[in-house]
C-alpha cells in the first residue's frame, strides 16, 4: 500500500509538467509530504470539461456514504480507502462509479515503500492514477481521492513490498487515463500494470 508520497515542486514546475491537462494553475498548491486524510493537489476534469487542479482529501469518500450510528467520523472510512486495488476497481461499490466517471491525476515526485523513496531520474514529476469523489452532508462538502495500486515492479520487489502505486509518466498516459469517453477497464489495461523495470531510482530513508 502506498501510504506516503512527496511532491517536491514549485507551481511553475507543476504547470510545465501538466499544462496540457489544466486550463489554469492556482498560485499556491499543497506540497511536501502527504499521508492518508491529508489534502492533496489533484488534477481532474470539471463538469464543463475543463482541466483544473483542486485540493482533495486523501481517502475516497463515496457520495452514498453515511456515518454509522456509533461514530460520526468519516476519517475512519477514508483511511480504509486511500488505496484501491486496480484488479477490482470496476467491481467494488466504493470505487466502480468513480472509475467510470471520475478518474484523476495525483502529481508526485517520490513515493515511499518499506523505508525507501522511489522516483524518476532527476526527480522528474509524474502522476499516480487516481479516482475522485464528491460527498456532501448538511454541514460540509468534501472532495476526496484514492490512488490505485498494482503488482510491484523489480525495484519495489527488491525492498520486499507486494504492491506499488500505478505510475503514469507522460502526456500519452495522462490523456488515456483522463479520457472521459472511456468507462470500462479494457482500454485502460495497459496503464494498470507494474511500472517498467529499471526506471525507478531508490534512495533509503534515514539510512534504512
Amino acid at each position: 500500500m502506498c501510504h506516503h508520497f512527496k511532491l517536491v515542486a514549485m507551481v511553475d514546475d507543476l504547470w510545465i509538467a501538466f499544462k496540457s491537462f489544466m486550463d489554469s494553475c492556482p498560485q499556491t498548491i499543497p506540497t511536501g509530504s502527504f499521508y492518508p486524510t491529508n489534502p492533496l493537489p489533484v488534477i481532474r476534469q470539471s463538469d464543463d470539461g475543463k482541466g483544473e487542479l483542486v485540493p482533495m482529501e486523501w481517502g475516497l469518500l463515496p457520495s452514498w456514504w453515511k456515518p454509522p450510528a456509533k461514530s460520526k467520523s468519516r476519517k475512519v472510512f477514508q483511511r480504509r480507502c486511500f488505496n484501491a486495488r486496480c484488479e477490482t476497481i470496476d467491481e467494488k461499490p466504493s470505487y466502480r462509479e468513480a472509475f467510470k466517471r471520475r478518474r484523476c491525476l495525483v502529481p508526485a515526485s517520490h513515493f515511499e515503500e518499506k523505508g525507501h523513496y522511489f522516483s524518476l531520474p532527476g526527480n522528474k514529476l509524474f502522476a499516480f492514477a487516481g479516482l475522485w469523489e464528491s460527498w456532501q452532508s448538511e454541514d460540509e462538502s468534501v472532495l476526496s481521492c484514492t490512488i490505485l495500486t498494482t503488482d510491484p515492479n523489480a525495484e519495489v520487489r527488491s525492498v520486499g513490498h507486494p504492491r506499488m502505486p500505478i505510475v503514469l509518466r507522460n502526456d500519452d498516459d495522462y490523456s488515456l487515463w483522463m479520457n472521459s469517453d472511456i468507462d470500462s477497464r479494457e482500454p485502460l489495461a495497459e496503464l494498470m500494470r507494474p511500472f517498467e523495470d529499471g526506471l525507478l531510482e531508490i534512495v533509503p530513508i534515514n539510512g534504512a
